[in-house]
């Protein structure tokens, strides 16, 4: 229905023809209190009964396909003061394409009227979205125009394709198929544009249209110096380039390098012609603006922790070498992820065979009795985005690591990729042992081998950050391949063991799992795979994305496994303070948890500061939320010295343990915070930030045994193995000797059960009694006269 004020309606319900329409409005759209399924333009305080003509007509077009055009031709504005001011205008709609267009001749201002005001835009059937030009809405400040329009285009799939051809007709390459392409030829060029059109008579009408592009703005390299691409003299004209030049290598004497020590090498775009050589050396990076065109003989090649970033979302034409080097041994796997399309995995040692190569599918039945298993993958073409791992030749030795010298070769990503994600049928709610003693969960078939698809090291919080929607905010990196040390306590400095991260590295935003001197970001570097989780939910598929806000030239892309760099913007400036505590066997192998208080953590789940974890049979040490498990717990600020945080741990044989801290950082440096470590099977409030504790425990799980805490509500001193006391059996008789009062002796047994209290009948320093329990190690915890209780080891 065309309305007299410059609106088509297809909203019948409160205008029928020749019916009244309201004049006066003071909305901006979208508004239900507007036409609804409505065309405006332009919709304002006009008066057709004083003159004009208010008319439609529906024609043909040369396509088959119709137009309904509705015009208004010479109308006044309303009011006898605006009467002689005119309004012309045009809506055309274009049947097929679905396209709107609004055309004014001649628009003016009757500020007298309805306030002057107007409207150009689209409003939906509800009143809830509309679309309105700049400064066109119905409170935008009043306005006049000539010869002025506006179109408006469906996002829907278009009816018309684009091809852009190199050279005069159709005949040459494509090179595109966008409106608008970025081109940089080493010379003058034609470049035909070819628009197919799907009529309405079901005929496909195609169209053409050619341009030249002359060249007189490239940098082209000459190497009249040397090798170096930071040399002026070694371009044409003599400036290095920049982001927005078009460079051009050639064959010439000197190949350029781009060295030095991130360096990073500008361009718009990049063209290396046939049998010439661009080189990145390690640690050096070049940034190009849109797209890379590499000639089938022309060589660009990426030295091991190189970087390629890319702004725009170009298709780059030809090949790259991008290596890719890993430090491992014969059973060492190495998790991968293709910079380049369409890469053979087993290439990547080439001409070195690999060891086995598997890829994860979630859904498939594992030997736990879950789902989520490893299935061959030797001989496919990497997926973009997707990760693989390939376990270490078999020439390479079982102790010793060597080189592997990974090498890509193929177009480089760029732009926006996404990888499918999914998640099984599992719905367990509680954790439960599987068939082979690993725990099952609800979040145990929610597991995504997936990895970066660029030719440079991405954000790991950004990605997290991208795909919150979708995935758990934690990102699992693989690290075997370093074997244990023994090393000095970071935080103790005396106290020795070994120092062997868990397989899997955890990062969120909370922090690190496995690295205090990580920085507060995780860099992915160029060829790495790992591990993210799908939000739980039925089965389901989704898919995460990638693009280019991932990459920068200041991203460190040197190490392999996991990179530590401190360029970061929200995670960099969170308040946090954290406590890295290790749980250490006999053997001092060691394995450890994050506790941290975060700005913007709670004290429930959160998907970027908690990332939770599963017993998998061997040692471990988390915290838990809510009966469920986790690496890392980020905490809420501010911080209270009255939180207490439940630990768990799972000891695979009986024996003797330690609990220790690794690191602290923020409010915790300060040598005054107390930091405790409760174990209430004993009644102990252990100082650990003074000492580790040494405790003794039967195999299995024990999730209510300890807490991490921040006062001694016991009032106690706790000390172990030093001159207060000492305690031996001998003969079957329990000896102890202090230098005060002894009033209390209980005996606890390797499960942490009370099998013995003594309470001497007088107070004195040395105390014995006979002692006939089964051989064994017990602890005696003696508490003396003046509130020192002393722990001692006892071997029966």
């Amino acid at each position: 229905m065309i309305s007299s004020n410059g609106a088509l309606t297809f909203d019948t319900t409160n205008n029928i023809p020749g019916g009244y329409s309201a004049w006066s409005f003071a909305n901006n759209l979208p508004s239900v209190s507007l036409f609804n399924n409505t065309i405006f333009g332009v919709y304002q305080d006009i008066d057709p009964s004083v003159g004009g003509e208010v008319s439609y007509e529906l024609i043909t077009l040369n396509s088959g396909c119709r137009a309904l055009v509705a015009s208004w031709n010479n109308i006044p504005m309303f009011s006898s003061t605006c009467n002689s001011s005119l309004y012309t205008g045009m809506m055309v709609l274009y049947e097929n394409t679905n396209i709107i267009e609004i055309y004014i001749k001649e628009k003016n201002v009757c500020p007298s009227w309805n306030s002057g005001n107007a409207i150009v835009g689209l409003q939906n059937a509800n009143g809830t979205q509309a679309v309105i030009p700049p400064n066109r809405n119905g409170l935008d400040t009043d306005w006049s125009v000539t010869n002025e329009a506006w179109r408006f285009v469906p996002s829907g799939t278009s009816i018309t394709s684009l091809k852009w051809y190199e050279g005069v007709g159709t005949s040459g390459p494509v090179i595109g198929t966008t409106d608008v392409i970025n081109v940089c030829p080493t010379s003058t060029t034609v470049y035909t544009a070819e628009i197919t059109y799907t009529l309405c008579s079901g005929t496909a009408l195609k169209e053409t249209s050619s341009t030249t592009v002359t060249v007189n703005g490239n940098k082209t390299w000459n190497g009249s110096v040397d090798a170096d691409w930071n040399k002026p003299n070694n371009w044409t004209p003599n400036i290095i380039p920049n982001a927005n030049d078009c460079v051009v290598i050639p064959v010439t004497a000197n190949n350029p390098i781009i060295s030095g020590t991130g360096y990073n090498g500008l361009a718009g775009t990049l063209s290396v012609l046939n049998n010439a050589t661009l080189t990145v050396n390690s640690l050096n990076n070049i940034s190009v603006t849109n797209w890379i065109k590499v000639q089938t003989s022309g060589n660009f090649i990426f030295e091991n922790s190189a970087s390629l970033i890319q702004l725009n979302n170009d298709v780059n034409i030809g090949n790259i070498t991008y290596k890719r080097n890993a430090n491992i041994r014969k059973l060492d796997y190495v998790y991968w992820s293709s910079p380049v399309l369409n890469f053979n995995v087993n290439a990547i040692s080439n001409p070195i065979v690999p060891g086995p190569i598997y890829k994860w599918n979630t859904t498939i039945s594992n030997p736990n009795g879950g789902q989520g298993n490893w299935e061959n993958a030797s001989g496919n073409l990497m997926t973009k985005a997707k990760g693989y791992i390939v376990r270490g030749p078999n020439t390479f030795s079982s102790t010793t690591a060597s080189t592997l010298y990974g090498v890509f070769t193929g177009i480089p990503n760029n732009g926006v990729i996404t990888m499918p994600i999914e998640r099984g049928s599992d719905v367990n709610t509680t954790f439960h042992a599987g068939l082979n003693g690993t725990e099952i969960n609800n979040y145990s078939d929610n597991w995504n081998l997936i990895g970066n698809p660029y030719p440079s090291s991405i954000r790991g919080s950004q990605f997290l950050f991208d795909n919150n929607s979708k995935i758990e905010g934690s990102i699992k990196l693989w690290t075997h391949g370093l074997l244990p040390s023994l090393i000095n306590s970071p935080f103790y400095g005396t106290f020795l063991y070994n120092y062997n991260p868990s397989d899997y590295l955890t990062f969120n935003f909370t922090g690190t799992s496995c690295c205090p001197a990580a920085a507060s970001d995780l860099f992915i570097g160029a060829g790495q795979g790992f591990f993210v989780q799908m939000k739980d939910g039925a089965t389901a598929t989704n898919n995460v994305t990638f693009n280019n806000n991932l990459r920068s030239a200041s991203y460190s892309n040197n190490t392999f496994y996991r990179s530590n760099n401190s360029n970061s913007n929200y995670v960099e400036n969170l308040e946090r303070h954290r406590i890295w505590l290790d749980i250490i066997d006999s053997s001092n192998y060691s394995e450890r948890t994050l506790v941290g208080y975060i700005e913007g953590a709670t004290m429930d789940k959160d998907n970027f500061f908690d990332a939770n974890t599963l017993n998998i049979g061997a040692m471990n040490i988390y915290s838990m939320i809510n009966n469920e498990k986790y690496i890392i717990q980020g905490r809420s600020l501010p911080f209270s010295s009255s939180d207490e945080v439940p630990l768990g741990i799972n000891v695979p044989t009986v024996g003797n343990y330690t609990i220790a801290i690794n690191a602290l950082d923020g409010l915790f440096e300060n040598p005054l915070q107390e930091i405790y470590l409760e174990d209430t099977t004993l009644g102990i409030i252990h100082n650990i930030r003074q000492q580790p504790y040494n405790f003794s425990s039967s195999a299995g799980i024990s999730e209510n045994r300890f807490i991490l805490r921040y006062t001694n509500t016991l009032g106690t001193k706790e000390v172990f193995e030093n001159s207060s006391a000492n305690a031996f059996i001998k003969n079957d008789i329990l000896l102890i000797n202090a230098n005060q009062n002894i009033s209390n002796i209980q005996i606890f047994d390797l499960t942490g059960k009370l099998v013995k209290t003594y309470n001497p009948k007088n107070l004195e320093k040395q105390f014995s009694d006979n002692f006939t329990f089964a051989k064994s190690v017990y602890l005696a915890k003696i508490k003396l006269e003046n509130g020192i209780t002393v722990h001692s080891k006892l071997m029966n």
